[in-house]
């Protein structure tokens, strides 16, 4: 029987919610947190900081021998919205840090804005990792 598929959005989730900064800042009135992954939907909470993380492409194998795959690649952008710019900031900088213990490395793009029509600052960064090798149950 084969072992179960790993996830690797869970993994960023749970690596983020291990970092009382992020925790604190994301955390909701009902006590869930306020990340989701792809998309935070239209009847979330949209008056606190939120997180949304979007894989931006499948998982691609960096490393083969012996006709077969031995290590993959991950691409990842992880938005923070916030009406707050300096909290907005805080959750990246935690973000970042969480993101290097996965063995994830920021990218050059991504985006740093302050939209007028909903009044929120969004730091948008994009991260590439890949796993160890062997490990490729995803």
């Amino acid at each position: 029987m084969s072992e179960p598929l790993k996830d690797m959005l869970t993994t960023i989730y749970s690596q983020l919610l291990s970092n009382q900064t992020i925790a604190a800042l994301s955390l909701a009135g009902d006590g869930r947190h306020r990340i989701k992954y792809y998309d935070n939907p239209a009847t979330a909470d949209h008056d606190n900081l939120f997180i949304v993380i979007t894989p931006l492409e499948p998982p691609v194998p960096i490393t083969s021998g012996s006709d077969q795959e031995l290590s993959l690649q991950f691409t990842f952008q992880i938005n923070v919205e916030a009406l707050d710019r300096k909290a907005c900031k805080q959750a990246q900088h935690e973000i970042k840090k969480e993101m290097f213990k996965l063995g994830f490395g920021q990218l050059n793009d991504g985006i740093d804005e302050y939209f007028p029509e909903t009044s929120r600052f969004v730091d948008a960064r994009r991260y590439r990792g890949n796993t160890r090798l062997y490990d490729t149950d995803y």
